[in-house]
């Protein structure tokens, strides 16, 4: 057997699949969607890509400002999460040495990028259904089967993706547990059952359901448009 040699494997990596990331992975990556091609498009193959020169610039690009790079601190969009920030910092560093349209372009892209993986989350829209739920309902308290009901009655929510069949009183225990919310006995006019407290679920609904998401529910129900994100869009 050989000497053993260590190597560095921190870079930047790409991972594609059909279907979606684990969580714990997708929250850590920028998330592009593609879609299958109709016979009607062309796409040119990866094969006759030749990165030769690309490499050589962009290790160019990093020799010339090597010391601007490792001093950068951007100006990061107030809207990211701050893993979402500290994914983008490094591409907004070199947006911003780029200089141009890059750097405007670049926050654009963090902001439509980031919003658009918190919008298909799965847990993020599970427990968005379940304050609407709350909502709808004006009471602070639940029992686990009126909750189970009125989830099964929304449809093509990512949420579903995380299970089999329709949701469950255990399925839901299972998925609110990692968060600290667990199931209470408790009395609705007269009848005891197991259910959940608004406010167990209170502070985990404004950390994890997407700000954005709240604002267009809100206009939703007052009827009006949803107000405009920091690139304008609704």
């Amino acid at each position: 057997m050989g000497p053993v040699t260590r190597f560095s494997c921190w870079c930047p990596k790409l991972i594609s699949q059909i279907g979606r990331l684990p969580d714990t992975l997708a929250d850590r990556c920028i998330v592009i969607r593609i879609q299958r091609k109709t016979r009607d498009e062309e796409c040119e193959r990866l094969r006759n890509l030749d990165a030769a020169t690309l490499k050589r610039q962009c290790a160019r690009f990093v020799l010339d400002h090597e010391q601007e790079i490792a001093s950068a601190r951007p100006e990061l969009p107030p809207s990211l999460s701050d893993r979402a920030a500290d994914i983008w910092e490094p591409l907004l560093a070199l947006a911003d040495l780029a200089g141009g349209h890059w750097p405007d372009l670049a926050r654009q892209a963090a902001v439509s990028l980031s919003a658009s993986a918190q919008e298909s989350n799965p847990i993020a829209s599970l427990l968005l259904d379940i304050f609407v739920l709350f909502a709808l309902s004006k009471g602070d308290r639940l029992f686990s089967r009126t909750l189970v009901e009125g989830l099964n009655r929304f449809t093509d929510r990512p949420w579903m993706e995380i299970k089999s069949g329709k949701a469950t009183e255990r399925w839901l225990s299972q998925q609110l547990r990692p968060y600290g919310i667990k199931p209470r006995t408790f009395r609705i006019d007269g009848t005891q059952a197991k259910g959940y407290l608004l406010e167990d679920c209170t502070d985990v609904f404004r950390r994890y359901i997407p700000k954005s998401d709240i604002k267009a529910l809100l206009a939703e129900s007052a009827g009006t448009e949803p107000p405009p994100n920091e690139n304008g869009q609704r």
